[in-house]
């Protein structure tokens, strides 16, 4: 189990070096020696032709994330359950 951790743990270090990689290397920071990129430029390099589906993809995993913590936070026992609806104990 430790083993399926650390290979886990350096998967993710990889993916988000390459994910870096692939970010910097786009064709909005070539010139930014001469002028800053704007957030103008930054939302239209995200949501592009070549981010685009990447984000969506990527908003959708949050959401099953969040709805995935508030299921696994409910607390389902009964004696919750009653309380909850205002009712007496068993």
């Amino acid at each position: 189990m430790k083993a399926l951790s650390i290979f886990t743990q350096v998967g993710l270090f990889a993916f988000i070096l390459i994910m870096l990689n692939e970010v910097m290397s786009h064709s909005m920071w070539a010139n930014s020696v001469t002028d800053s990129p704007s957030t103008l430029d930054f939302a239209l390099a995200l949501y592009g032709d070549e981010w685009a589906i990447a984000t969506v993809i990527l908003g959708a995993l949050l959401a099953m994330a969040m709805v995935g913590s508030s299921y696994l936070v409910r607390d389902e026992r009964l004696i919750n359950l009653i309380w909850d609806m205002g009712g007496e104990e068993l």
